[in-house]
């Protein structure tokens, strides 16, 4: 199995905002050492639920002070951006880390960011797939091109620079729906599962991929999912509890706050996006107790170790953990990465 880490940097206390950009950072060198083979990097704008609104910017630094970890996005979300500009920046990061980008993308889901920009929520598809297709000529067309849309005009169009990985770097799509799935699947690119699904579900999505892959005559791997997950290990259940149960419920309010519009304006919301909202598991209703039985990965050594061990049985062996939620403290983040490295990762090498 794979384990990499799954940076959103909060903001629990307002004009500290440089001291938890050097924890992350701090976080991701320890990562490295340690031997996780990632580092996703989020992308939210406007909120203190994640402050990381120039993902190219913070992982081209990350490019020049990693030599190993792959750098990802989890997620660029398109219709925020010039197709053109993020190929640019996307490749440039490639370029920079010798090949390491893992280019995550979706679509968005945080109504205040799509009403701030206003970008209307019932474009974001069509926004996406324009935008991708953008991209993928960008990376790849050996001659200049014109491209015409719906949203974006381009006249002779030439990208430099171009990504070390050929043909591109590797494709990671957030898909909950079934239309998005449809979508990853039809396009043959890789699948990115939200911290926020339940472990159930989790499984559900990999088979479901698994099986629509094999419809479309296109090959499956375990390599191929991503699932990323709040974890945090300690010595013992009261220590775990103790530890996160505050800073987690801070950032399970803080994304309910910006992920969906006021009670009186819900019906702005696209069908599908309703749908979202009534499956997610980080909804309104649900209790940490709820959270710590069906989605994250919180406890002993043990208690993550048989919770990882259900999830290869389902067919994910490449996950990603979100360790630096609510402004826990650095040193209690530290000590979880240190001891999953020592008790947990061994028990899933290759």
């Amino acid at each position: 199995m794979k384990f990499g880490l799954f940076q959103s940097v909060q903001l629990p206390e307002p004009g500290a905002q440089a001291k938890y950009y050097r924890e992350a950072l701090d976080q991701v060198l320890r990562a490295e050492q340690l031997g996780f083979n990632s580092v996703w990097v989020t992308e939210h704008h406007f909120s203190r639920h994640g402050i990381v609104s120039a993902t190219m910017s913070f992982l081209a630094y990350l490019a020049g002070v990693t030599s190993t970890i792959r750098l990802g996005t989890a997620v660029a979300v398109l219709p925020f951006h010039n197709p053109i500009q993020l190929a640019e920046e996307a490749a440039t990061v490639d370029l920079l880390s010798n090949g390491r980008l893992d280019f995550g993308v979706g679509r968005g889901y945080q109504w205040s960011e799509f009403h701030k920009l206003n970008v209307p929520m019932d474009e974001a598809s069509r926004r996406f797939e324009e935008a991708m297709d953008v991209i993928t000529k960008a990376w790849t067309s050996p001659e200049p091109f014109d491209h015409r849309g719906e949203f974006w005009s381009f006249n002779d169009m030439t990208v430099h620079p171009k990504p070390v990985q050929q043909p591109h770097p590797p494709v990671w799509v957030a898909a909950s729906s079934p239309a998005s799935m449809e979508r990853v699947v039809r396009n043959n690119w890789n699948l990115l599962i939200g911290q926020g699904e339940t472990l159930t579900h989790v499984a559900e999505q990999a088979e479901k991929f698994r099986a629509l892959l094999g419809e479309a005559g296109f090959s499956y791997s375990s390599d191929r999912v991503v699932a990323a997950r709040a974890m945090y290990t300690a010595p013992s259940r009261e220590q775990a509890r103790r530890d996160t149960e505050a800073p987690f419920m801070w950032f399970k309010q803080t994304g309910q706050e910006v992920a969906a519009p006021p009670d009186h304006r819900v019906e702005l919301l696209p069908e599908d996006y309703k749908e979202y909202r009534r499956r997610f598991a980080g909804g309104a209703g649900a209790s940490y107790d709820a959270m710590l039985d069906s989605v994250t990965l919180f406890g002993t050594p043990e208690v993550v170790s048989e919770r990882i061990a259900g999830l290869r049985e389902a067919g994910v062996e490449n996950l990603i953990f979100f360790v630096n939620f609510g402004g826990i403290e650095n040193q209690k983040v530290m000590d979880s990465l240190e001891l999953f490295a020592a008790e947990v990762m061994p028990q899933f090498k290759e």
